[in-house]
């Protein structure tokens, strides 16, 4: 089995947003391509969530990345600001390996979802996956992304078999203190995350594909059973000279059953 997964985010000056998956299974000569958009306002209302099967996977351009999926209405460009992350290999054992690679940090974002337009600031990256899924060496993800102007933070936390974490700073590795999952802190700077509010939270056999009817039990059982609650939330990172910028994050805590 492989499978290729990629997400894209924007989120707008005022908090409304969009996050978009495309996804690739494949077993052999098989494959199953999907796409899903979720996409919310500033004033708490749901999270609209919107699947389809097939769909077309985003593309990397000389300055960012490009997505189209006439089947969700939905049409955006990256606009990259600074430079792609490196590959990191997550995990790596002779049944497989996962590949993670950010293409935008931090990119100025256009997009248009089900006849709307957004510009925003935004992000993606894009994992690819050859281990089982029954094979994650994971009890519990928390990942997330926070952008300001100048200034951004990129983290991955991994519980299990073997605890592990990633993070960026500007694109540069830093070890983070993350004891509070909204306090961070690393070499003399702070995040400060609010609150903010739920935009998905379940089980994603009910949430994310809900929409996919029957077709959903096609998908390993270690997909189906994740449970996964994800924020978008406004905060304010303050550097190591005292200055605060104030931007948007989007994160998340996933477990695996």
């Amino acid at each position: 089995m492989r499978i290729e997964k990629w997400y894209l985010d924007s989120v707008a000056p005022e908090g409304s947003g969009m996050i978009g998956y495309a996804a690739r299974l494949a077993w052999g000569p098989c494959s199953i391509r999907c796409a899903e958009t979720l996409r919310w306002r500033a004033d708490g209302q749901p999270a609209e969530t919107r699947f389809t099967l097939g769909g077309s996977q985003p593309r990397e351009t000389a300055d960012g990345v490009t997505w189209r999926c006439r089947a969700l209405e939905a049409e955006g460009q990256w606009r990259r600001e600074g430079a792609p992350l490196a590959t990191v290999t997550l995990v790596e054992e002779p049944r497989g390996r996962i590949d993670w690679t950010c293409l935008c940090p931090a990119a100025q974002v256009a997009v248009r979802v089900g006849g709307e337009s957004q510009d925003g600031f935004g992000y993606v990256e894009r994992l690819a996956m050859t281990l089982p899924p029954a094979r994650l060496p994971i009890r519990q993800l928390r990942w997330g992304r926070f952008l300001a102007d100048s200034q951004n933070l990129l983290w991955i936390e991994w519980r299990g078999a073997a605890d592990r974490r990633w993070c960026f700073h500007n694109g540069r590795p830093v070890h983070v203190s993350m004891s509070d999952p909204r306090a961070l802190a690393w070499e003399g700077h702070r995040l400060r995350l609010e609150a903010g509010f739920t935009l998905r939270s379940g089980r994603v056999l009910n949430t994310a594909l809900q929409a996919a009817g029957g077709l959903r039990w096609l998908l390993p059982r270690a997909i189906r059973n994740l449970e996964e609650t994800k924020w978008c939330c406004a905060g304010v990172l303050t550097d190591r000279d005292g200055r605060e910028h104030s931007g948007w994050a989007i994160h998340e805590i996933v477990h695996f059953r």
